[in-house]
């Protein structure tokens, strides 16, 4: 983290030095956009955001991250120790997984550097801030088979039935906050679009909300945190 950090100071630092600012007609302070990435996890995901800048150069976001992780069914145990005459099986591994959550940070945009007089521009774009998913603790659904033996004196022979039902089990002291930091190269067109190629980092554990759900003695989550790391690809336009 500190050499990332290190290396967005010094684009900053050079990127002011050399870049010429374009002057757009609009340099509206609302903007709206979507961003496509991928995990390293792995696991896809699309951000819907909403971009405010006062400035220039200084701005703030609110986005709605929507979270799908890609073939994790190794990350959780599916069939749980049979316990007496008891069985229970997770029925979705998707459900220990985060799938929805808020992104809010701050955006520092360097000048751009002319490509296209008056009309294409590059930029470095930083955005720090913090990532809050919902909802915070998680709920499992599992099958429960039960099996009961009856005797019967008329056939003198023991039966076997069984009969199932759902359980909930509900996770518990989940962490609700994580941070997260965004470095985006930015392509300005005309007055309007931006289109960004970022990268993010971040400490969000995609099963935070499952980790604690013990079910019959066994933690259900067997994956390892691991930092989020995103590539993406982003489109804005500014009102």
């Amino acid at each position: 983290m500190k050499k990332l950090l290190l290396l967005t100071i010094s684009c900053l630092a050079l990127l002011n030095c050399y870049a010429i600012d374009i002057d757009y007609s609009n340099n509206g302070k609302l903007a709206a956009g979507i961003r496509l990435g991928a995990s390293l996890y792995p696991s896809f995901d699309a951000e819907i955001d909403v971009e405010y800048r006062p400035f220039r150069f200084l701005g703030a976001h609110a986005g709605l991250l929507l979270i799908m992780p890609i073939n994790r069914r190794n990350d959780i145990v599916k069939e749980l120790p049979v316990i007496g005459k008891t069985k229970r099986e997770i029925t979705k591994y998707k459900d220990a997984s985060y799938g929805t959550a808020v992104r809010v940070g701050l955006q520092f945009t360097t000048p751009a550097v002319m490509l296209s007089k008056g009309e294409m521009g590059l930029s470095f774009r930083l955005s720090p801030g913090i990532l809050m998913p919902f909802p915070t603790n998680k709920r499992i659904k599992t099958i429960t088979t039960r099996y009961e033996t009856t005797y019967s004196e008329e056939y003198n022979i023991e039966f076997e039935d069984s009969y199932q039902e759902e359980e909930y089990h509900d996770n518990s002291g989940a962490k609700f906050c994580y941070w997260y930091g965004r470095a985006e190269l930015v392509l300005e067109y005309e007055e309007n679009w931006e289109f960004t190629l970022g990268y993010t980092y971040s400490n969000f554990d995609l099963y935070g909300g499952a980790r604690n759900i013990n079910i019959a003695g066994t933690k259900i989550v067997v994956a390892d945190k691991k930092p989020m790391q995103n590539f993406m690809l982003g489109l804005t336009y500014k009102f």
